[in-house]
């Protein structure tokens, strides 16, 4: 069963959709860092995707990223499960 390609928009409000796996997320910036173990800090994100890789840089404070959509899927997943 294939899954539609992983996709990211980040709104005009500073949140960010994720489309990973077939199952759709929403969440602050905030979040996004908590659920990628960085710590709290400024917003802007820029976010990469190559195949099922992502990468995030979040410029104001030099922090960076890559990871693959399914571990970031299973993060996500397990951090709306925690709320």
């Amino acid at each position: 069963m294939s899954h539609a390609t992983p996709s990211a928009l980040v709104t005009d409000k500073g949140g960010i959709l994720f489309r990973l796996e077939g199952r759709f997320f929403q969440l602050s910036q905030q979040d996004l860092r908590s659920a990628l173990d960085l710590p709290p800090g400024p917003t802007g994100v820029g976010i990469t995707i190559d195949k099922s890789r992502f990468r995030f840089e979040f410029p104001a404070d030099n922090q960076s990223i890559d990871i693959t959509a399914k571990q970031l899927g299973r993060r996500l997943a397990k951090q709306t499960t925690a709320k």
